[in-house]
């Protein structure tokens, strides 16, 4: 269940941003709460406790701890103490974050036709050749603006 009121954290126009981002982040592969979890972080304007989580997304404690575990894990958030409370925020910009999942898809790409590579007629295996050069060159580039 998602919940549809925003939280004072969230200016209205936040809110409503939440589910586009949230759906975003769920294509790259996050799992739904997750994906919901990460773009609320995003979107605030200070770092949210699981308490404010919750009530942001509707999603119950364990599955913010699950999914704050996860992502945490991924090193995609900090944990922040306040006192006996923690909260948190993004570990990595967004454009960061889209940058290494482009790169991440460009690498299963590229490992793919690698592999078919081997199993292709000539004709095939040289136009596979040139094909994961062209996604090495891309990874290479894309990596190069990360550094």
């Amino acid at each position: 269940m998602i919940c549809s009121r925003p939280l004072k954290t969230l200016h209205p126009s936040v809110a409503d941003a939440l589910p586009a981002l949230a759906r975003l982040l769920h294509a790259l592969g996050f799992p739904r709460c997750s994906a919901r979890v990460l773009a609320a972080l995003y979107l605030s304007d200070k770092p949210l406790t699981s308490k404010e989580l919750i009530d942001i997304t509707g999603y119950s404690k364990s599955s913010i701890s699950a999914a704050m575990k996860m992502l945490e894990g991924r090193r995609l958030v900090r944990k922040l103490k306040q006192g006996r409370l923690g909260s948190y925020s993004p570990s990595v910009s967004l454009s960061q974050l889209f940058l290494e999942a482009q790169v991440n898809l460009l690498e299963r790409a590229r490992a793919k036709m690698h592999e078919l590579r081997s199993k292709a007629n000539a004709s095939l295996s040289s136009r596979l050749e040139h094909l994961e050069g062209e996604l090495a060159h891309l990874i290479f580039k894309l990596k190069g603006d990360r550094d």
